[in-house]
């Protein structure tokens, strides 16, 4: 299977069966660049943030008042992980565990993989089928301030998502010219950072790398 690419097009070439499958490009979708869509362009706005002591009682319960599915747990407003329903279905229904007596700190996922704000939909995208994950947490300045979808992207462009996922298949893992950061508390000295790195076993902040 191979791929070939213009300014419209994206073709998958099948060499099994010699069909051809045709989808919108990546770079573009009716027309607009999807490298210059912005991720603060399409991310939902005032994410929901729980205490990390609350329990998941506690905390589904402003789910549901809020509408949403995925909500940032907090240590005195300091991010620490991010926690999504399905979290709540594989790793408490499907247990059987009380939501009453779990924390949401004890299922959350840490550290959390984040957007920066200016980046594009594209990589957004991307990232996402990299790390086969549906959310992503958008930050400016070392604050979270929205979240972004994966039905955000799919309601821009409904094929992207199938187009990245054809080209890991042939091409094996994405590369990026940049580093991937994760946000939450260094395991060094305890502050939050928006750019941790796996260094030696801990997730550092630029400080304690000794870059900052």
């Amino acid at each position: 299977m191979n791929f070939i690419t213009n300014r419209f097009i994206f073709v998958i070439f099948n060499s099994k069966n010699n069909k051809k499958f045709y989808y919108p490009s990546i770079h573009f979708y009716f027309g607009v660049k999807m490298v210059e869509i912005k991720v603060r362009e399409v991310m939902s706005k005032n994410p929901l943030f729980v205490e990390s002591s609350m329990t998941l009682w506690e905390a589904v319960k402003a789910m549901v008042q809020r509408g949403i599915s995925t909500m940032i747990v907090v240590d005195n407003n300091v991010p620490l992980g991010i926690l999504t329903d399905r979290d709540i279905v594989v790793k408490v229904v499907a247990r059987g565990l009380d939501p009453t007596e779990v924390k949401v700190s004890d299922i959350m996922t840490k550290p959390i993989v984040v957007i920066n704000a200016d980046d594009t939909l594209e990589r957004a995208a991307t990232l996402m089928g990299k790390k086969k994950i549906r959310k992503l947490p958008v930050i400016e300045n070392n604050k979270i301030i929205g979240l972004l979808s994966e039905n955000d992207i799919v309601r821009i462009a409904p094929t992207i998502l199938e187009i990245i996922e054809e080209k890991e298949k042939m091409k094996g893992e994405v590369e990026y010219k940049e580093k991937e950061y994760l946000a939450g508390r260094c395991e060094n000295c305890g502050e939050f950072s928006t750019e941790l790195l796996y260094v030696n076993g801990k997730y550092l902040c630029p400080v304690c790398r000794g870059v900052g």
